[in-house]
């Protein structure tokens, strides 16, 4: 059990860096570039992605026998699925709210999503093989 609450912690640490990343960045992006929220939003999600992978490569799913190259791509792929899980919430949101509700739409959306981009991480991307997957690759 010891194991699966540092890793929680972990998770919610790092989590909590690549959502303040996106955050800010997504800030940063609508009001001094003047991109629309729901431009601004792939392009902060691309900036904080880097700080979810090496986080999450490095602390969260830490295991000896993970490639990054290859662990990347399934983090990747998982957190694309998230976004686009996100972006389309997002977008809905703020067509039946308003763009001026996008700073606490995005905290919500985020909420949901976090919670299966863990489900993803945990049991997909950041998984350790048994010997007889180790094969199939």
């Amino acid at each position: 059990m010891k194991h699966y609450s540092k890793q929680g912690l972990w998770f919610c640490l790092i989590g909590a860096a690549a959502a303040a990343t996106h955050f800010i960045s997504l800030l940063l992006l609508v009001q001094n570039l003047k991109l629309t929220p729901q431009l601004a939003n792939p392009i902060a999600f691309l900036i904080a992605f880097i700080i979810s992978f090496i986080g999450h490569f490095q602390f969260t799913f830490r295991h000896h026998l993970h490639k990054w190259q290859h662990t990347l791509w399934r983090w990747f792929f998982s957190s694309v699925s998230a976004f686009i899980l996100n972006q389309i919430l997002f977008i809905n949101a703020l067509k039946w709210l308003g763009d001026q509700a996008y700073w606490w739409v995005w905290f919500l959306v985020t909420i949901l999503v976090t919670i299966i981009s863990f489900l993803l991480g945990k049991f997909w991307a950041f998984r350790i093989k048994d010997a007889n997957e180790a094969s199939h690759d």
